[in-house]
C-alpha cells in the first residue's frame, strides 16, 4: 500500500514539474501590446508590440496595391511591402504614416492614396477603430 502511494505521489510531482513550462509562456503575452486594425484613406494599419519590437502590419482596401510608402514621424520615407518593424523600449509611443501605391508601368510614376497617419505604442492598449 505504501509503495503504491509513493508511486502515485512521485507521478503527480513529475506531472507538476512537466507542466511548469506550459505556464511560463503566458508571462510573455503580458509584455505584449496590440493596436487593433484601423483604416484611413484606403490604407489599414495594425501594430503588435512584443519582444522589444514594434511590428507594423499594413494592408489596403485597394485591389492593386503593389507597395506602401512608409515613414515614422519624424523619419525618412521608404518603400515597404506589407509591414515594418523596429526596436523600442516598453512605454514608448509615436505615429507612422503610409500610402498604398500601385506601381506605374513603363517608367510611369506610381499612383498612391493620400497619406494616412496611425498611432503605435509599446505600452497601453487602444480601442479598435474603423474610419
Amino acid at each position: 500500500m505504501l509503495s503504491t502511494l509513493t508511486k502515485t505521489l512521485a507521478a503527480a510531482s513529475t506531472i507538476a514539474v512537466l507542466m511548469i513550462p506550459l505556464v511560463a509562456p503566458s508571462t510573455a503575452y503580458a509584455n505584449s501590446t496590440t493596436v487593433p486594425r484601423k483604416c484611413i484613406n484606403g490604407v489599414c494599419g495594425s501594430v503588435k508590440y512584443y519582444g522589444g519590437k514594434v511590428r507594423i502590419s499594413l494592408s489596403s482596401k485597394l485591389s492593386r496595391t503593389t507597395h506602401f510608402n512608409f515613414k515614422t514621424n519624424p523619419g525618412d520615407q521608404i518603400e515597404v511591402g506589407n509591414g515594418y518593424s523596429f526596436d523600442r523600449e516598453p512605454g514608448d509611443s509615436g505615429t507612422y504614416s503610409a500610402q498604398a501605391c500601385e506601381r506605374g508601368g513603363f517608367g510611369a510614376r506610381s499612383t498612391c492614396t493620400k497619406w494616412a497617419t496611425f498611432d503605435w505604442n509599446s505600452g497601453a492598449q487602444e480601442q479598435e477603430e474603423e474610419q
